[in-house]
């Protein structure tokens, strides 16, 4: 089971990492953007999973190991992307600092690449509605971006399917506690059935005992039609409440896999819909569909810009330089900051950066925060079932073991 250790270890990274990075940013509040909710919060909280028998616990058991290396994914992502977004809060931090000689020519150097920028502006089609902040937003991802859109476009249309799931496995889950309320209701008609039937079986065998002592009246086919009634009356009652029992049974294995499919579905919609809200922010976009047309937009002004760039040997002369500025200040992600010019020369540019950085990082803690805790949970879960099941303990840490291979 050493596949899910690793979660403490891994949140204590990401702590000290958030400690380390904490005084990147000089604003001290992260807005919370919009984040896209179709279903209530309380309709994604796991449900307990209870297995009704061997095959269904160790389904169960091979479901949660799957649903945990599905979580150690979705975590590997976010602290690959977590690192990439503390990167750049780093370089701002570094930026900041220089000051002196450094400070003067870099500050002039960006001035003369957003003179030269903006003189190239007056003559762009103004036709297009892309703002110069929304090009920015896109520069840096330039060459991911047909990519980008082709995952937001899957990622809607996996959505679709994701909350249609979870409306045909509610509406079964109703049929399936329906079909298990009938099947108590024709339990407790047996009941009932049964009480009346000995009732009446005494009182006619009292009946004849009284006939055969007042009028001394021969009672024995009475007698025996009484006990043939007797016997097919439980035979009758005896075979339905077999069935009943059979079909509660069969109705619990059912509740229980559909509660367990459900839940995994509810972590598929909350990773899928806060993928979905997180692109939307880091592109400033609100849609595939707004993010299709604004990279049309965005191909046609950089396809007008390049043909200047190639022609302004100025702009190119101070794009350089201030690549070669920033590389002997350690900056790791130099390219972005040509055509993040004008957030060194104006502080409000880069207060909004970072602010966008900083939102970024939030939300991609709160996904792997989020599946840490599923994650425990799962781990919880099939530590209770281990130990619920002793006679099936090595079977079931075999599974464990199949896939804590598979993990490393």
């Amino acid at each position: 089971m050493a596949f899910w250790n690793r979660k403490k270890k891994n949140k204590k990274s990401i702590i000290e990492t958030d400690i380390k990075s904490e005084n990147l940013s000089e604003t001290s509040g992260i807005s919370d953007s919009p984040v896209v909710k179709r279903i209530e919060e309380e309709d994604l909280k796991q449900e307990e999973v209870i297995p009704v028998n061997k095959a269904d616990t160790k389904r169960f058991v091979r479901e949660s190991c799957e649903a945990a290396m599905e979580n150690d994914r979705q975590i590997k992502e976010a602290k690959t992307e977590y690192e990439k977004v503390t990167s750049m809060l780093t370089d701002i931090q570094k930026i900041d600092r220089i000051s002196g000689e450094d400070r003067k020519e870099l500050v002039d150097i960006c001035k003369n690449i957003v003179n030269l920028v903006n003189e190239r502006n007056r003559y762009k089609n103004r036709q297009l509605t892309i703002t110069d902040a929304q090009m920015r937003k896109f520069e840096p991802y330039e060459e991911t971006l047909v990519d980008e859109i082709k995952k937001m476009y899957n990622a809607e249309t996996y959505q679709s399917a994701i909350e249609s799931d979870i409306s045909n496995l509610r509406k079964e889950k109703v049929m399936l506690y329906d079909e298990r309320q009938d099947i108590v209701e024709r339990q407790n008609a047996l009941k009932r059935m049964a009480k009346v039937l000995a009732v009446l079986i005494i009182s006619l065998f009292v009946l004849f005992i009284v006939v055969y002592y007042a009028i001394e009246v021969d009672m024995t086919f009475p007698y025996l039609g009484t006990i043939l009634l007797a016997a097919i009356s439980a035979t009758v009652i005896f075979v339905e409440s077999n069935k009943n029992r059979k079909d509660m049974l069969i109705n619990e294995r059912k509740v229980s896999k559909a509660t367990s499919l459900m839940n995994r579905v509810k972590i598929k919609y909350v990773n899928n819909i806060n993928l979905l809200d997180y692109n939307c922010e880091k592109f400033g976009v609100k849609s595939a569909k707004d993010f299709e047309s604004k990279w049309n937009e965005y191909c046609k002004m950089k396809e007008y810009e390049r043909r200047f760039r190639e022609s302004t040997d100025k702009l190119n002369f101070n794009n350089e330089c201030l690549l070669n500025l920033l590389k002997e200040h350690d900056i790791i992600d130099r390219d972005i900051w040509v055509s993040r010019a004008i957030a060194i020369v104006d502080e409000r540019e880069m207060v909004e950066i970072r602010h966008e950085l900083n939102s970024q990082r939030q939300k991609l803690r709160e996904c792997i925060e989020y599946n840490g805790e599923i994650k425990a949970g799962l781990v919880e879960q099939i530590d209770d079932v281990i130990k619920q099941n002793p006679e099936m303990q090595k079977e079931l840490y075999n599974i464990v073991k199949e896939y804590s291979m598979k993990e490393e």
